[in-house]
Formats: C-alpha cells, sequence, structure tokens
C-alpha cells in the first residue's frame, strides 16, 4: 500500500468519530441523561478517534526512524540519537494531551460538565486514572468516565510500547545493528 493510501483510512476514521460525537449535545443549562445508546455512541467515536490519532502518530515515528536520511544522520551521533528520544517522546506526551482535550471537549460539548476548565482536569484525572473524586459527572453519564479511563490505560500502554520501540531502535544505532534491508 503506497504511502498515499495510508492517509486515506485514518481520514474517514476521523470523519465517522466527528460524526458520532456531534450526534449528541445539550446546552450549558440543560441536563439531560444519555441513553445507553448515545453513551455507547459517543464512546465508540471517542475510541475510533483516539485509535485513529495514535496510529497516525505511531505510523508516521515508525516511518521516521526508518528512513534512511534520518538513520544516516542519527547513526554518527549518541546527542542525534537523544535528541530524536527527547522528540519522539515530546511528540508521544503531546498525543496524550490531545486525547485528554479531546474527552474534555466531548464532557463539555454534551453537557456533562458545563464549563472547559472543569472537564479538562475531569478528564486528566480520568484518562490517567488517578481518580480524586473531587469532580463527578452525574449518574447517568458515569459510564462514560469509566470507558474514558479504559481508553486512557490502552493508549498509555501503545504508547510505551512507542517510546520502547523508538529507544530500541537507536540503541540498534548506537550498536551498528541495523536490520537487514526489507525488514
Amino acid at each position: 500500500m503506497s504511502r498515499k493510501l495510508m492517509w486515506w483510512p485514518l481520514f474517514v476514521v476521523a470523519v465517522a468519530a466527528a460524526v458520532l460525537l456531534s450526534g449528541y449535545q445539550t446546552t450549558p443549562q440543560q441536563v439531560s441523561c444519555p441513553s445507553l445508546g448515545t453513551l455507547f455512541g459517543i464512546v465508540l467515536g471517542m475510541l475510533i478517534a483516539t485509535t485513529a490519532i495514535h496510529a497516525l502518530v505511531t505510523f508516521t515515528q515508525s516511518e521516521l526512524v526508518h528512513a534512511g536520511r534520518i538513520s544516516t544522520w542519527c547513526s554518527t551521533s549518541s546527542g542525534r540519537r537523544f535528541f530524536l528520544i527527547a522528540i519522539g517522546a515530546l511528540w508521544t506526551g503531546a498525543t496524550l494531551l490531545l486525547d485528554i482535550v479531546l474527552w474534555a471537549w466531548v464532557y463539555r460539548h454534551v453537557g456533562a460538565i458545563h464549563d472547559f476548565e472543569t472537564s479538562l482536569y475531569f478528564s486528566g484525572v480520568t484518562f490517567t486514572t488517578v481518580g480524586y473524586g473531587d469532580v463527578t459527572l452525574a449518574k447517568c453519564w458515569q459510564l462514560l468516565s469509566v470507558r474514558e479511563a479504559v481508553n486512557g490505560v490502552l493508549m498509555t500502554g501503545w504508547s510505551t510500547a512507542q517510546l520502547i520501540f523508538l529507544v530500541q531502535r537507536m540503541m540498534r544505532m548506537s550498536l551498528h545493528i541495523d536490520e537487514p534491508e526489507g525488514h
């Protein structure tokens, strides 16, 4: 599959997630409880969106660290390999932060939390599974937060694996153990 075609499924997934997420909205003054189907749709949309985001970042990082020019650039200097690892970690952290912001937007968009600052805080402690409990959702929205916590565990695990891959690749470069062409 060509690189041009790799972007097409991700675009379709992102559009599908946006459509699912836009199907339910309340005004800040309105308190409304969703149906179980609506909750399922929101969760499915967010799982699709966060998976698409992480797949795109993983694919891009993988392509970059296997690119000939970057491999050549990094193979001669430990500082360059350190720089690439740091950039990869920052990029991965930004991706996780984007997930948290998207979940916060969902809480605000559907009226589960009425201001963005509180929804961002709630999303952060839920996504990371810290769960202080100082901000809670109405009973009818609580399943949404459970699904965010599961999504956070999955995406954090994925990100950890991605960073381990990057560090291993840089270690191979430092030891001059490159994989044979075509692998």
